[in-house]
């Protein structure tokens, strides 16, 4: 039995995490350690991803340049590595599990001094540059498609194709009939339900497509999950206000919750930003995923995942976007194309658990 390390973030690589530590816990003593991001950094990129998305492409391009990467890592090991070295040094890990990128320069360093196993867990599945990459630990990557990438970029690094760590009650409410989920939930059981998902911190995004609920002639009922945002969650209360007085479809906003599977098993298609872990997420409990938008750069191969897999669909044109969606509300039934390819694609992460128990092993 192994002593392990998890380090990650309150962001989605802390979903990851948690996913790990479900699969892990049993067979070996394991601890995650929240580390908190550095604050002009978490303030900088909470601003931008909430407000210009689209801007990351930039940012995306510069990481792409090898010689930014040791200015990257001199700069995030000055922010990161007395904090990690205080967690190694308490924790004592024979195996550590890092889920955030930037932590990963600080690991290297310490790695001979401390003598542990290091693997770091990518955060993004099929578009990620090279400051992800650690060019001396174990590279876990989604899928073979990713591990190419990787190849490219760090030749000499070592890498496995794994799946996706999300925690197993997602899994678990393919099992549950979504009209008894709705029913638990307070909605009404019989009414087509669309789930609109914002991200961990909520992303005005999703204003682009909220005009299309506000129709007398839908009779539908609308889950919004607001995350840790609330002036969206205000605003999602107005736009209640005015679907009640137009007699219009149900609207429900909801703040950050622990139920996500619910919300998600309840609804017949999820719509809302290309994030990684909403994607998977929606996979995992068999519901079609409609992405709206996407961060520039970071989050492009999620759309094409979407696409090459068939699991939903991608518009990120307002006006289309809206279109579409009108089109599947008023044609539910073109939704059961997706199952099968969403059951493959489920089966495929759930077997992260397997591979990462045998490389675990001594």
């Amino acid at each position: 039995m192994n002593k392990i390390l998890i380090t990650s973030t309150d962001w989605g690589h802390g979903i990851i995490a948690k996913g790990l530590k479900e699969v892990i816990g049993k067979n070996h003593i394991t601890e995650i350690v929240f580390i908190g991001i550095e604050p002009f950094s978490k303030v900088s990129y909470e601003f931008i991803y909430k407000y210009f998305p689209s801007f990351f492409k930039i940012v995306f391009g510069f990481s792409e340049i090898k010689i930014l990467k040791k200015l990257f890592d001199a700069y995030v090991e000055r922010s990161y590595k007395e904090k990690i070295r205080s967690a190694v040094r308490r924790q004592k890990p024979d195996i550590v599990i890092n889920t955030y990128f930037a932590f990963n320069s600080s690991f290297e360093s310490l790695q001979s001094q401390y003598n542990f196993r290091f693997i770091n867990v990518f955060a993004d599945p099929w578009t990620f540059s090279r400051i992800l990459i650690s060019e001396t630990g174990e590279n876990l990557t989604f899928d073979k498609h990713s591990l190419e990438r990787l190849k490219i970029l760090e030749p000499k690094a070592k890498g496995l194709p794994i799946g996706w760590f999300i925690e197993k009650k997602y899994y678990l409410a393919q099992n549950r009939s979504r009209k008894l989920v709705r029913k638990k939930l307070g909605l009404n059981p019989n009414l087509f339900t669309l789930c609109v998902v914002s991200g961990s911190e909520g992303t005005f995004n999703i204003f682009k497509i909220l005009s299309t609920f506000l129709n007398p002639r839908y009779k539908i009922q609308v889950v919004i999950l607001c995350g840790n945002n609330s002036q969206m969650f205000n605003v999602v209360k107005t736009l209640k206000s005015l679907s009640e007085k137009i007699r219009g479809p149900k609207i429900v906003g909801i703040a950050y919750t622990e139920s996500m599977q619910d919300y998600l098993r309840a609804s017949d298609l999820v719509v809302g930003k290309a994030g990684p872990n909403t994607m998977f997420q929606s996979v995992a409990t068999l519901t079609p995923f409609f992405a709206i938008s996407h961060i520039s750069g970071q989050e492009n191969g999620n759309l094409k995942i979407i696409k090459r897999h068939r699991i939903g669909y991608v518009e990120e044109n307002p006006r289309l976007a809206t279109l579409k969606l009108k089109e599947i509300i008023e044609n539910p039934k073109t939704l059961n194309k997706f199952q099968k390819n969403l059951r493959i694609l489920s089966k495929y992460c759930q077997g992260s658990e397997e591979k990462l128990l045998t490389l675990l092993k001594p």
